[in-house]
């Protein structure tokens, strides 16, 4: 779902013309790497793939080499779904290349990314796909009081979302019993942090929401909120409504 979102945000970025994929070389980076290579051909058939590379996980410690190649490919975009070290590496070694392409990440928002993402100066080059952030327009005050005990954002919207969903089960069935609880959540809907309307598909219970793709740079009009003390922040470059991140499932709920 979250690569559909990159994808269908890319689509609309008529400039992006040469995508490189680099990925960690275990099930996740190979899953990550197949739904680009699937979704790319289906919503961007102009693009060219120029470079696809698969990596060892957590072994990696000079990106240089990798970045070299991907310089040479002409790329002007990378798609990665590597995390931790192999991300802030690989975006480190990006800068010392002066690599000028844009970057769609599923982790650049996780702890200690975005300090990465600071020290390379890729300002607005690097990308995430995430359910909402801190300068987006919320219903309440949570992640501002959250700031405030822990000093950074809470940056998993979704865990909030799921503990709501549950809360809501409880009160309508008055139970903690499982069977009850999930015929309860077949189907439910609930606001998100950020207002918007998320459901559980009862075929599966997937939950359906918006997902935004942001970018990372320096504090501006509308930008309230920087991340990890870096001074940068997160803003909002698209939007995939929830509808539109939804993929057929082959599995089927149990009767209740």
């Amino acid at each position: 779902m979250k690569m559909l979102a990159l994808v269908k945000f890319i689509a609309t970025q008529p400039q992006i013309k040469r995508v490189y994929l680099i990925n960690q070389d275990y099930s996740f980076g190979q899953a990550v790497r197949a739904a680009a290579l699937g979704m790319l051909k289906q919503h961007r058939p102009d693009i060219e793939i120029v470079g696809d590379e698969l990596h060892p996980l957590a072994k990696v410690n000079d990106f240089s080499p990798y970045v070299a190649k991907i310089k040479a490919s002409g790329a002007d975009s990378v798609i990665t779904g590597n995390w931790g070290n192999d991300l802030a590496l690989l975006l480190r070694s990006a800068a010392d290349a002066n690599l000028q392409a844009g970057w769609y990440t599923y982790y650049a928002s996780g702890i200690g990314s975005p300090t990465a993402v600071r020290q390379t100066g890729l300002a607005h080059k690097v990308f995430a796909v995430i359910e909402g952030h801190s300068n987006m327009q919320m219903r309440d005050s949570l992640d501002a009081d959250y700031r405030a005990r822990f000093g950074g954002s809470f940056n998993v919207p979704r865990a909030r979302l799921l503990m709501d969903m549950l809360h809501d089960a409880v009160v309508k069935t008055k139970s903690a019993e499982p069977k009850a609880l999930a015929a309860a959540l077949s189907g439910a809907t609930r606001a998100t942090m950020y207002g918007s309307t998320a459901t559980m598909r009862a075929s599966d219970h997937q939950v359906l929401q918006d997902l935004y793709v942001v970018s990372f740079g320096p504090l501006e009009s509308g930008m309230k909120f920087d991340e990890e003390k870096t001074g940068w922040g997160w803003k909002t470059a698209g939007v995939v409504k929830a509808a539109d991140t939804a993929l057929p499932t082959t599995c089927k709920m149990a009767a209740f």
